[in-house]
């Protein structure tokens, strides 16, 4: 009784197919136009024509030295060289090879390349980012002795530690005991001279050094108060034997000629002595050189006496002092000397005695200052004899305060033997990089960048014979950042709003300044303000400006310039898409001080204003952006700030903004009682608001803007409809599995109640096991079917045509058993196989199972009772997986468990089974007869078979004490194999009975099956990777925890259901599942996807499907008699 109908779905021609692929073609037309606008206007720099504020000053004159006109003198350039020659005559190059017969765990710093880092110079973080690549180790100022405490008080600055964490270098902190502004040495000496208080500060530097996973420590004990050298030499040696044991490095800090420090027994317990060569002339001295050459070397000199090179580090010095007459002098770093020389016009020269650098001048006071600093000449030359004396190598002191161009040859190898054959290029020293001071001119929130910093010129004269610089000349100084503030206007009053906008806040606060009438000046953010097209719009169509406040808020202190420029760019083009104009107010996140002070800062001032942006700055901040603040405090800050400035700065966005809606209507009247103007910024400037924030000019220009806007109104729509589907999902997702649970309890509360009534006689039961090419399973499946405890079955094997030796082994060892039928046909597949064996079969009932699948002994047993209800067409078994070997077979284990079966038992109480599983389902003959028997034109002949039974008002049941045991795929390709089929064969049997869905026929169907069939099986699993993109997506939005509150809510609860799940089946549920389970809904979820997928694209191309092969392994494990 084989079948023949035509498959659903099959089209003999392509047009459908074709129909299809152009609707693809001019979606991706589309796509590709909107994605190269996009593309486009981020590489596009629209720079607007930024009004005229003010003339720029000259930033920049040259800087003329009359030095250059003095001839050096030979005898000191022949002094110079004899002095070098003589410290360095008995040396000989062997810097870079590493030494056996020290420690591994030093040898793999050697040659030490090393900065000091502090926390209270905001210039040594910049420096530490810019150039930790040249270094291998650094030595943060971290750890403190405080006055009276044994322990080790922590100053760790995280951002700085992720800086170098992500350079790879090694972090070695300092032990200071310089303390509230002093050097306190009776602490130290009262720690030292007690072991127990050595004791308790060793094991407080262990902690911390395991907790951050640091790499050893740097001693810095100074102004000490020791009348012998016993106690350190015993803490050092203590604290080396601890943190030696631990694999950490120990270093201490030597100053020069210091006789308080005994040399010889310290490098016995430090792995290296950094020598601080710096301070031959300091704050409390008079003036003169910081470190001059000869002393430096003759610091090395001494400490090389005493112990081995390779124990020592040469600390270098990158700073100098300003001695005012009469005073103390006061440190200031390179950058700090130099600009102090540009607004002075302090005459630089380079002493070539000592190769430090030094000038005078007059202050605005008019009292007279000498200073006396180190720049990179100075460094190059002092490495050059750290190398030559062939110690452990370097440190700069400190980082923020060098000269920059040091790190052109910090990490070269700078041996005499090297420059031998590679000679050092002195000439890239000749170009000094700015400084990085800031010049204000004007007065005012409103900056414009109008000058960035300016290289320097120096000229210098090398020695080859030594190696060394020998001559510096300041041709030209080095120039800072001038910035123009402007906006500075009596009784006016800006008003502006970050971060928005939000539509829970920003309507509210545009209210309130329609009431007032008062203009403000909205700072957005672009993810923002894509998501809220209509407030954007409406904070320009009622009078307001917009600022771009970048894309998605970062630190700007954290991002590269090519970064930011994407933000700007992203944000400018959503703003002038939404509203037709541009803007050129820009205001960077975290930072809007009208007077930014360091580079960090003002980079991305300068970058902003390359974009065509003037920076947006304010002076009046009530802070109202922190948690917990009242509307009360917001008033009174802003009241008592009123003198400060022009602009308020206020959040309608990034957090709860009710506070502000309450505070803003008695800030407005408390400026207004008191003679203030709210103006806009365009009125601050004195321009109008066309001129700040125009229509973009030119054709290109032109056509980006009108291609983008099109792309945000569409992008925005876009973002509603997935937000919208990721609830809709989650919710009927939540609806589902409630009521899943629900119905399953009932039923299994029904079952138990219920009460089979024995059979007076046995109906003969037909085992009918379809197979194609189960040659490794169909021997065992059917010698598993024969021990069977129900007495009257016959089994009927039905060889589907196999390739391989399918029917030749079963019928080999069962052709003569009373109670087995082995039968063989042509290939036409599972139903027509089906139905070839209902044709020989003498049972009323039928049992069909898979042929990799093996049942209970008593399972056909259980199954037959619910026959005697004539209302029964079918009863379906519970299919277990019966080869859990791996990842793959476990996950659906997890899926038959708290999914198929679990949802079988649900609608077993509605009569809504969708299907009766091949593994093992029982069917009345007469009833399978009448509803057509198996058909042949879809790949789930068991849901269609299923489906038309219940048309035909038979009631189909389950049973879930008769067990099955499956093989499942064990790999992924086999399961997407199997699913696909399954995919098909399901979406083909409810396109044949789609036409009772929401009818009054059949209203177990019409109103609960094949509703749930078409949006749980072929609808939300197609949509369900969106879930998961939105929910990915919404990490980075504002408002971002209520998805993921919803998205983890769903996950709890549906941990929960399979809890329930597993106790219902009478299976341990192990906590090792938990995990499986997330993992498992996750990839499952995009598996599913892929299969439906590929589903619709075979309906859609109407190509004939076929039951296909499974390889099969036959791991599954023998089932209990």
């Amino acid at each position: 009784m084989e079948m023949t109908e035509k498959p659903v779905f099959y089209s003999a021609t392509p047009s459908r197919w074709k129909r299809f692929m152009w609707v693809v073609k001019i979606f991706l037309v589309v796509f590709l136009i909107a994605t190269t606008s996009l593309v486009a206007s981020l590489l596009h720099r629209q720079v607007l024509k930024l009004p005229s504020l003010k003339d720029k000053p000259e930033a920049n004159a040259d800087y003329y030295n009359p030095v250059l006109n003095q001839k050096r003198d030979d005898k000191e350039y022949k002094y110079l060289e004899k002095i070098i020659a003589e410290a360095r005559k008995t040396k000989h190059h062997d810097f870079y090879e590493n030494k056996v017969t020290l420690p591994q765990g030093v040898r793999q710093y050697i040659p030490v390349h090393a900065g000091f880092y502090v926390n209270w110079d905001v210039q040594a973080k910049y420096s530490l980012r810019r150039n930790i690549s040249h270094m291998n180790m650094v030595l943060p100022e971290w750890f403190f002795i405080q006055d009276s405490s044994d322990r080790i008080m922590l100053d760790v600055d995280s951002a700085a530690l992720e800086i170098m964490r992500l350079g790879r270098i090694a972090i070695v902190p300092m032990v200071s005991n310089y303390f509230n502004n002093k050097w306190n040495g009776n602490n130290v000496h009262r720690i030292i001279q007690s072991p127990i208080r050595r004791k308790v500060l060793i094991t407080s530097i262990i902690d911390a050094l395991e907790k951050y996973h640091f790499n050893g420590i740097n001693i810095d004990f100074e102004d000490l108060k020791e009348t012998t050298d016993e106690y350190m030499i015993s803490f050092q040696q203590e604290l080396s034997q601890e943190l030696h044991k631990r694999g950490l490095i120990v270093t201490q800090d030597i100053a020069p000629f210091n006789e308080d420090y005994n040399i010889k027994e310290l490098s016995k317990v430090n792995d290296l002595l950094f020598l601080m060569a710096y301070d031959e002339h300091n704050s409390e001295s008079n003036p003169g050189p910081v470190a001059s050459q000869n002393w430096v070397e003759a610091s090395m000199d001494d400490i090389l006496k005493k112990t081995d090179p390779d124990k020592v580090v040469l600390c270098i010095a990158a700073y100098g002092y300003d001695w005012q007459r009469g005073e103390q002098g006061t440190d200031v770093t390179y950058q700090e000397a130099i600009s102090t020389a540009l607004e002075s016009e302090g005459k630089v020269k380079f002493d070539n005695k000592s190769f430090n650098l030094d000038f005078s001048y007059y202050d605005d006071d008019d009292k007279y200052h000498e200073v006396y600093f180190t720049d990179a000449a100075t460094n190059y030359n002092a490495i050059r004899a750290a190398v030559d004396n062939e110690i452990a190598g370097y440190s700069l002191w400190r980082l923020g305060s060098e000269d920059i161009r040091v790190w052109k040859f910090f990490d070269n190898d700078v041996s005499k033997l090297k420059l031998k054959d590679s000679p050092f290029n002195y000439h890239e020293l000749e170009n000094i990089a700015s400084s990085y001071n800031v010049d204000y001119v004007g007065a005012g929130e409103i900056l414009n960048v109008i000058s960035t910093p300016q290289e320097g010129k120096t000229q210098l004269e090398y020695n080859v014979n030594e190696q060394s610089i020998t001559e510096e000349q300041y041709l030209k100084l080095p120039s800072s950042f001038v910035i123009n503030k402007t906006g500075e206007k009596d009784h006016q009053i800006s008003l502006t709003f970050d971060d928005g906008p939000d539509e829970r806040y920003t309507p509210k606060i545009l209210d309130i300044l329609k009431e007032y009438k008062v203009p403000a000046v909205f700072f957005v953010t672009g993810i923002n303000a894509e998501q809220n097209l209509e407030l954007v719009r409406r904070i320009y169509n009622e009078g307001h400006e917009l600022g771009n406040h970048t894309f998605i808020h970062p630190n700007l202190e954290n991002i590269s310039d090519q970064r930011l420029e994407l933000e700007l760019r992203s944000t400018g083009y959503i703003i002038e898409g939404i509203t037709g104009h541009a803007t050129m107010f820009f205001r960077p996140p975290y930072n809007t001080d009208a007077e930014p002070v360091n580079p960090i800062q003002i980079e991305p001032l300068a970058t902003a204003k390359s974009e065509g942006y003037l920076t947006i700055g304010s002076s009046i901040d009530p802070l109202d952006w922190q948690k917990g603040v009242a509307a009360d405090t917001i008033v009174a800050r802003a009241i008592r700030q009123h003198n400060l400035g022009n602009i308020i700065l206020m959040h309608d966005a990034g957090g709860t903004r009710d506070e502000t809606v309450k505070a803003l209507p008695r800030i407005i009247e408390y400026y207004q009682t008191h003679g203030y103007k709210f103006v806009s910024l365009a009125t601050l400037m004195g321009k109008k608001r066309d001129e700040v924030m125009p229509v973009e000019q030119g054709s290109l220009n032109h056509l980006l803007e009108s291609t983008d806007s099109k792309v945000f109104v569409a992008g925005y729509y876009i973002n509603r409809i997935l937000s919208a589907l990721f609830f809709a999902a989650l919710l009927l997702s939540i609806i589902k599995i409630s009521s899943v649970a629900i119905l399953a309890i009932i039923q299994r509360r029904t079952e138990r109640k219920k009460l089979i009534m024995p059979f007076n006689s046995f109906p003969k039961v037909s085992i009918i096991v379809p197979a194609y090419n189960e040659e490794l399973n169909a021997v065992k499946t059917v010698r598993n079917l024969l021990k069977t405890d129900y007495p009257e079955f016959e089994i009927i094997f039905v060889d589907d045509g196999s390739k391989d030796s399918t029917y030749k082994v079963v019928k080999d060892e069962y052709s003569n058993h009373p109670n087995v039928k082995v039968l063989s046909k042509v290939n036409g597949g599972k139903a027509s196989a089906l139905n070839f064996g209902i044709g020989s079969a003498d049972g009323e009932i039928l049992v069909c199972i898979d042929a990799d699948t093996l049942l209970h002994t008593d399972a056909i047993r259980k199954l037959i009772p619910y026959f005697e209800d004539e209302r029964v067409g079918a009863v379906a078994g519970n299919v277990k997986v019966g080869n859990r070997i791996n990842l793959l077979t476990l996950w659906q284990h997890l899926e038959y468990t708290t999914s198929q079966n679990f949802e079988r038992r649900a609608f077993d109480t509605l009569n809504a089974i969708m299907v009766v599983p091949g593994a093992i389902g029982a069917f009345r003959k007469d009833a399978v007869l009448q509803s057509g028997a198996f058909s042949t034109d879809t790949l789930a002949e068991d849901c269609d078979l299923t489906l038309r039974l219940l048309r035909k008002n038979f009631i189909v049941k389950c049973c879930n004490e008769a067990l099955a045991y499956t093989e499942v795929p064990e790999k992924m390709n086999m399961l997407v194999k199997q699913r696909l089929r399954w995919s098909f064969g399901i979406m083909q049997s409810f396109w044949k009975h789609r036409d009772l869905m929401f009818t009054r026929k059949k209203l177990n169907m019409s109103w609960v099956l094949l509703p749930h069939l078409l949006i749980f099986q072929l609808i939300l699993p197609l949509i369900s990777p969106l879930v998961d993109i939105t929910f990915l997506i919404s990490l980075f939005m504002p408002q971002s925890w209520l998805i993921v509150v919803f998205y983890f809510a769903y996950f709890a609860l549906d941990l929960c259901i399979s809890l329930l799940s597993f106790k219902i089946e009478n299976e341990e549920f192990k906590a090792v599942f938990i995990p499986v389970l997330f993992l498992q809904r996750i990839i499952y979820r995009q598996v599913l996807w892929y299969v439906l997928l590929k589903s619709y694209l075979r309906a859609i191309k109407g190509e004939l499907a076929t039951w296909g092969f499974l390889n099969r392994t036959g791991n599954v494990k023998q089932v209990p008699v």
